[in-house]
């Protein structure tokens, strides 16, 4: 690195102490693009003395350099990349592959990230109309050195030829670029690992506004369009207060990261609410309290964008007639515009006063599928919270509420109301919970939206054929199954456990409402207990009659037990997208069928009877042998519910033609890849007496070879056949593992079932380190329970730890070594940790019942699995160099 290059990284770290001293982002970007904009402009001056007189005076006229995109907008970040432009005539293109190597040289030393083009200005125009990204970015050009009159002749053209012609189309376009984006980087603007620049509510959002201002009204800044009353007062004051935000939360990333850094993730948060000078309060952490003022930025900056773009589309000349003519009155105060609903200038005051007359507004819009307009939507934010709590406090406006509770289109109407925020008036602790992040791995989403796309998810089972489809449209009292599945997390942010919390909030809501005892009592059960279905179903034994009983009592009445099913599908759906598998349904609809009976007194076992019938036809078409259907009826009744419900016919058929072709003491392994989902499955199926330890042995074959357990269903049916599926991540392979390496797999898997290997010899030959990916949370400790009231016939023992690979096995070899069986087993992984429960029995066959040797369990299952885990940390971090899977 030369002086001058030095120098440069020496003024670059003076700019990026400033910023982490308290300077804003728009003083960082200044001073970036101002030392950046020096260099360049001087470089290019000297190269140009150095080429000689001819080469200047042929440059004056003939050639000039611009900067495009965020260096042409002045918002250069510590890492941004920098675009520049050569313009020139013909008759400089000779000096300008030394010119460039002269300009460019100095940056790339000096480690900015540098994209340049050459171009006459006809190039410029022609790749204008046929590469959107380009065109964006030369709407933006900024003379930095060279002609100004070509410079000026550039820009003359540009705008009359490409940025004036064609906007409603070019509006279109760049709305269907943010769609992508948003599918991509996040379509909801409380995504809790937001990307600053292009997710939803992200800076990208605030580009868009400028470009389209920019081709309507040619006005090149936000701070133009509201001078000359293209956009108010207020939403400037809020869009500059957004921007400067952002700018400045995406400068300190660069600089915490060293790098261009872009997502949001949760060290970062933490780092930034430092920075910003939040504290922990009793009942909010300052990362909390960070993340709601970003979350309050980005969803009025996309609110307020959409609301822009929608008056930038030109209005036809049909629209603007029907415009003049009266709009047909709704209910007397609001009218019909197109698809749009909204209120007249004369009633807009008596609207915005009465909370009725507000409800009424939404409910019309809910019941004819028909958009508030945006400008209403936020002149109600405005006004609404001057209005006093008790006038919502009546009958009427409750009664409306409950009627769009019932819907359809609830979860619309609802994010409206929250938009708007007039839902925090009916319900006042969503204003407590709006952006409220849940400062962990598992969701995605922040309470407020988790909230309502748990809402979203429910009414979208009235579409579903499936079993929990069946049930939501069986259900008669959608408001109340709608309330109770947009209360259950609202308690969150709490020092005291959120359940309890909503469990208040339930009666309070209820009162208020003027629920009756009866729909009061299945409402707070709903909210205080919403965990209790997904708690029971996936840690817990239905076919254990203490397990199923003592859930039933719980539940009380089929009604409940209906509206329990949907809200905790609908829950776990709203987590993130793939939380609700097909396996986790399957689980639930299980305990629902088997609850049914309990709480109906109708023993009837002909539930989905029809499915059955269909699912032995589908699955016998699918057999090469072709059985009779009464065979695999037969074999099928030796299966769970769970099994018939969440496995596929093609799986079911492939499992079903290993067991017809299985002799004794035999071995098949059926393998297929889960394109949804990117991940391998493995079912292994033999009988019970092939060898001691089939489930801990599976896992160590599974591990050996490198594979990652996210899930495992494991069926022992009556007659001793086992099905054992894993659910693996095989991070060898980014997309479909090759048939060979299945085959590996399932050679392996057979080798040892049937004695011929030990998996300490497969681990010897297929030695490996853990590549996962570490979530930065810190270390979670490990927690050991054992359950030995719930079940009559296993002690049950929970682990709860953090996932490494490997991990499985060393649970299930130790308590295989501590001589126990495993006769039942749930396991679950979420991100980096597992949360796994094992029914086991002693060698008699029976619960462990001495109080020391369960303690003595507990205590050598914790001490495996902490120093596993522990001994693969020293590996991630360096530490012990060497140490790989055999060293259990």
């Amino acid at each position: 690195m030369d002086v001058q290059s030095s120098a440069l990284t020496e003024r670059r770290e003076v700019i990026q102490q400033r910023l982490l001293e308290g300077a804003s982002g728009a003083e960082v970007m200044d001073a970036l693009t101002e030392l950046v904009d020096g260099l360049i402009i001087g470089r290019y001056r000297n190269g140009l003395r150095q080429l000689g007189e001819a080469a200047e005076i042929a440059a004056s006229r003939s050639c000039c350099l611009v900067a495009l995109g965020g260096y042409g907008r002045r918002e250069l970040a510590p890492h941004s990349d920098i675009d520049l432009m050569v313009l020139f005539k013909a008759d400089a293109k000779a000096m300008i592959p030394e010119l460039v190597k002269t300009v460019l040289h100095p940056l790339w030393d000096a480690g900015f990230q540098v994209g340049h083009s050459v171009r006459t200005i006809q190039e410029c125009l022609e790749l204008a109309e046929e590469d959107l990204t380009i065109r964006t970015s030369m709407m933006e050009a900024r003379f930095l050195a060279g002609s100004a009159t070509l410079f000026q002749e550039f820009h003359d053209r540009y705008t009359r030829q490409i940025v004036s012609k064609g906007v409603d189309r070019f509006i279109d376009q760049k709305l269907e670029v943010r769609r992508r984006e948003y599918e991509k980087f996040g379509e909801t603007v409380y995504l809790l690992e937001p990307n600053v620049k292009k997710s939803k509510g992200g800076l990208r959002d605030l580009h868009v506004l400028q470009w389209i201002g920019m081709a309507r009204y040619r006005a090149a800044t936000i701070r133009e369009l509201a001078d000359r009353g293209i956009l108010s007062r207020q939403d400037y004051r809020a869009l500059t207060e957004a921007r400067d935000f952002l700018w400045r939360v995406r400068a300190l990333m660069h600089v915490h990261a060293g790098s261009a850094q872009e997502i949001l993730t949760f060290d970062e948060q933490m780092w930034l609410a430092q920075r910003f000078g939040y504290q922990d309060r009793p009942h909010l952490l300052a990362v909390e309290q960070f993340m709601q003022v970003y979350y309050r930025h980005t969803m009025g900056l996309n609110e307020r964008m959409m609301r822009f773009v929608k008056r930038c589309r030109t209005v036809s000349l049909w629209s603007r007639l029907t415009r003049l003519l009266p709009a047909p009155r709704i209910d007397r105060h609001f009218v019909a515009q197109g698809s749009v609903l909204t209120v007249p200038v004369e009633e807009r005051t008596r609207v915005l006063d009465s909370p009725g007359l507000l409800l009424k507004l939404f409910d019309v819009a809910r019941a004819r599928a028909l958009e508030i307009d945006p400008e209403l939507i936020e002149d109600i934010h405005r006004h609404v919270e001057s209005l006093p709590a008790s006038v919502f406090d009546n009958s009427d406006v409750c009664a409306r509420f409950v009627k769009i509770l019932a819907g359809p289109r609830t979860a619309s109407t609802l994010d409206a109301m929250h938009r708007a925020h007039l839902l925090e008036r009916l319900i006042p602790v969503f204003a407590t919970v709006r952006g409220l992040m849940q400062f962990n791995q598992y969701h995605k989403y922040t309470v407020d939206e988790h909230s309502l796309l748990a809402v979203a998810r429910a009414e979208a089972f009235e579409q579903e054929s499936g079993m929990i489809g069946q049930v939501y449209r069986e259900i008669p009292r959608k408001d109340l199954l709608h309330l109770a599945v947009l209360l259950h997390d609202l308690g969150k942010g709490r020092e005291e456990d959120h359940s309890e919390v909503g469990k208040r909030l339930a009666e309070e809501t209820a009162a208020r409402l003027g629920f009756d005892e009866q729909d009061t009592r299945a409402l707070v059960f709903l909210v205080h207990k919403h965990l209790l279905m997904a708690h029971t179903a996936f840690r817990r034994d239905p076919y254990d009659g203490n397990v199923l009983l003592t859930f039933a009592r719980e539940v009380g009445t089929p009604a409940v037990l209906r509206k329990f099913l949907v809200l905790t599908a609908a829950d776990i759906a709203a987590v993130g997208p793939g939380v609700l598998t097909k396996w986790k349904e399957s689980l639930l609809i299980e305990l629902y069928l088997r609850t049914m009976p309990e709480v109906s007194g109708e023993k009837d076992a002909s539930w989905g009877s029809e499915r059955i019938a269909q699912l032995v036809r589908e699955v016998a078409a699918r057999m090469p042998e072709q059985p009779d259907a009464g065979w695999v009826q037969a074999q099928l009744e030796h299966f769970p519910l769970r099994y018939v419900h969440g496995t596929a016919p093609e799986r079911i058929a492939g499992h079903l033609t290993a067991i017809h072709r299985l002799s004794p003491r035999d071995v098949k392994v059926e393998s297929a890849f889960n394109e949804a989902l990117g991940t391998c499955d493995y079912a292994v199926i033999t009988r019970n007496d092939v060898i001691p330890g089939i489930f801990s042995k599976i896992a160590g074959v599974l591990a050996a070879m490198g594979l990652h357990v996210l899930d495992a269903q494991i069926v022992t049916r009556r007659d001793d056949v086992i099905v054992d599926t894993f659910q693996v991540n095989d991070p060898d392979f980014a997309g479909v593992p090759p048939a060979e390496r299945r085959e590996d797999v399932g050679r392996a898997l057979r080798s040892v079932l049937l004695g011929e290997e030990t998996v300490e010899q497969l681990m010897g030959r297929y030695r490996r380190l853990d590549h996962q990916r570490r979530l930065p949370t810190g270390r979670q400790s490990t927690d050991v329970q054992v359950d030995n009231e719930t079940s009559d016939r296993a002690t049950i023992i929970d682990v709860f730890a953090e996932d490494r690979q490997g991990l499985l096995y060393v649970i299930t070899r130790t308590i295989f070594t501590l001589g126990l069986s495993v006769q039942a087993a749930r396991i679950s992984t979420r991100l980096d940790q597992v949360a796994d429960v094992f029914y086991v029995t002693d060698s008699k066959g029976g619960k462990v019942t001495d109080p020391a040797r369960l303690e003595a369990i507990r205590a050598t299952l914790k001490g495996e699995i902490d120093r596993f885990v522990l001994g693969r940390m020293r590996v991630d971090t360096g530490t012990v160099p060497g140490v790989s899977l055999s060293t259990f």
